[in-house]
């Protein structure tokens, strides 16, 4: 158990999209589904922090996996797909891996991110691509023991305040 004494953490919000479903990422920019939440920090934050754990897979590409996320803000979105999204300075990423087996090509991620506080309300979400069109992958996807495949861990993203 923790105990915060002096109340420097508020707003904590959660979010598990237990409706997600595994999805490919090629290329082109898009949301990482089930990473999107609406969020407006305490009165006086000096920061927010942004936490998010998501498995990938190597598939449809067995030699290479090679996310290239961020984390992205919208003021004006209503659904975290459409609106304007603008990616937060810092935030970008290329991670990854490239193997001769497929096996070891399964990732956990546990993105954590300290941007500074705003006013108002946004709209927060992880987006990204793969690196090339030989190093995409697949959030969420999970190996069966009969040989097939399907949804595996769905997100999980978490974002508070930090007071001063």
């Amino acid at each position: 158990m923790t105990y915060i004494f002096n109340n420097s953490l508020q707003n904590y919000t959660h979010n598990v999209d237990t409706s997600f479903t595994s999805s490919e990422v090629s290329t082109a920019v898009e949301l990482y589904e089930g990473t999107g939440v609406t969020y407006t920090p305490s009165s006086g934050a000096s920061h927010v922090v942004f936490e998010c754990n998501l498995q990938t897979s190597w598939n449809p590409d067995n030699s290479k996996s090679y996310p290239c996320t961020r984390l992205q803000y919208s003021t004006d979105s209503t659904n975290f797909v459409d609106g304007t999204w603008t990616t937060i300075a810092g935030t970008q990423m290329k991670e990854g891996s490239e193997s001769t087996s497929a096996d070891y090509m399964w990732f956990n991620f546990m993105w954590v991110f300290v941007i500074s506080a705003w006013s108002g309300e946004r709209k927060l979400r992880l987006a990204g691509r793969s690196y090339s069109t030989t190093s995409e992958f697949t959030l969420g996807r999970n190996y069966k023991a009969s040989g097939s495949n399907g949804d595996g861990a769905c997100p999980f993203v978490s974002i508070y305040s930090v007071m001063p």
